[in-house]
């Protein structure tokens, strides 16, 4: 039994010298870079069967680098475009196909974090250009993440509803007459906090009486509590009449948050 064992473990030991040979031959690599890159590999197989718990930070962009911008694109495709987390998430998902990149699902996890992290727009980017324009403008308010915790909101009136499939908006709330606000929350450093803005908010209408909304309802929220998208409404309000809209948040631990319209708001460009 024992020259058996010494024979396979000899036979193991040739095997993996020649492995290397031909690695470092085939990459042109010393042989110091060439073992490195063989344990990165070794780590990212094992990560990717559960065998290995966690990655360095660099282990993760050279999973994302090694799965996206070497074999399907080059880097300006993906991070000259930022997305939504919800959208990358999606965008991940679809290259996760077998006849795409085939990633698996515990890369694609990691991966869409990576993305999520470094390359996020605070709305969403598939609306086009010339409409985006008039979003920023008209529609798209933010307070530019006051303790590292961005809250993007925009409104839409129900003239402009057909923006809603634009900002991820499956399904309409049963009362179209409603006032609708799209609400982004990011944050970078810490988590998004579970909360019910209908419990947190107030719209108010050429500064009278403060109205309590009429639902919050999330439509999105990454697993990582991160980022999380929703839908707050309000009581239908007049839209064709000039007036300021204005709504107030008041966060728990954080502090009031206040943003503002003027109606009437334009007509959608073509």
């Amino acid at each position: 039994m024992k020259p058996l064992l010494i024979s396979i473990s000899l036979f193991l030991l040739l095997g993996a010298t020649v492995s290397m040979l031909a690695f470092m031959y085939l990459t042109g690599q010393a042989p110091d870079a060439a073992i490195n890159g063989l344990y990165r590999e070794g780590k990212l197989f094992l990560y990717q069967h559960g065998m290995v718990a966690k990655l360095a930070p660099e282990e993760i962009t050279r999973l994302y680098q090694s799965t996206c911008t070497r074999q399907c694109h080059g880097r300006d495709v993906i991070e000259k475009k930022p997305r939504t987390a919800a959208e990358w998430e999606s965008v991940v998902a679809r290259m996760s196909a077998p006849d795409r990149a085939g990633i698996t699902d515990r890369h694609a996890e990691t991966i869409t974090r990576y993305l999520q992290n470094n390359f996020l727009s605070n709305v969403p980017t598939v609306i086009p250009e010339k409409t985006m324009k008039f979003v920023k403008q008209y529609l798209w308010r933010s307070d530019f993440g006051e303790n590292d915790l961005f809250l993007d909101i925009i409104y839409v009136p129900r003239e402009h509803l057909r923006l809603m499939p634009y900002l991820g908006v499956r399904n309409l709330p049963r009362d179209q007459q409603s006032a609708l606000f799209i609400v982004f929350i990011n944050t970078h450093q810490g988590t998004v906090p579970p909360w019910n803005l209908a419990d947190m908010s107030s719209l108010r209408i050429n500064n009278g009486s403060p109205q309590s909304p009429a639902g919050w309802v999330v439509l999105y929220r990454d697993g990582q509590q991160h980022h999380n998208q929703g839908m707050l409404t309000f009581p239908a309000i007049e839209t064709g009449q000039p007036a300021e809209l204005e709504i107030t948040m008041r966060l728990a631990g954080l502090g009031t948050r206040t943003f503002q319209w003027n109606l009437p708001v334009p007509q959608l460009p073509e």
